[in-house]
């Protein structure tokens, strides 16, 4: 199964303080993906890892970890034009909270040469979206 990570379930796992009411749930989640594959954005490592994490005891844990082979870190070349256009058009029909990043996400769930089957997420907009394009959520 191929699991699409969101920046939140990173910032839940990592920082708990910064999500102190998700951390157990992303910590139950971690281990029931530990040996699928993960599929990472890279514009939510950006978005992620700040000088802040970079000074964190655990930096070096989440490398070990985004190193393995079972982490597919994808780049936003093939989704940004797109989730760029996408992020202005929402911006000037409604005020939300979707972000650069959200619109990236949702992209690569269109794509139809990327599997997906579950997206992890705690932004109910994404579950949404998912949801709507038959991606299963965590």
């Amino acid at each position: 199964m191929y699991y699409l990570l969101d920046t939140g379930f990173w910032i839940a796992l990592y920082n708990p303080a910064k999500e102190p009411k998700r951390n157990s749930e992303a910590e139950t989640i971690a281990e029931l993906i530990e040996n699928e594959k993960i599929i990472i954005p890279f514009p939510t490592l950006y978005e992620f890892l700040n000088s802040k994490f970079s000074r964190k005891e655990y930096v070096h844990r989440f490398e070990k970890l985004i190193s393995r082979p079972n982490f597919i870190k994808v780049y936003d070349k093939d989704y940004r034009d797109k989730a760029l256009e996408s992020f202005f058009i929402n911006k000037s029909q409604t005020i939300n909270d979707v972000s650069l990043v959200d619109e990236v996400i949702k992209a690569m769930i269109e794509d139809v040469n990327l599997k997906v089957d579950f997206l992890v997420t705690f932004d109910d907009g994404l579950k949404n979206f998912a949801l709507s394009k038959g991606i299963t959520t965590i």
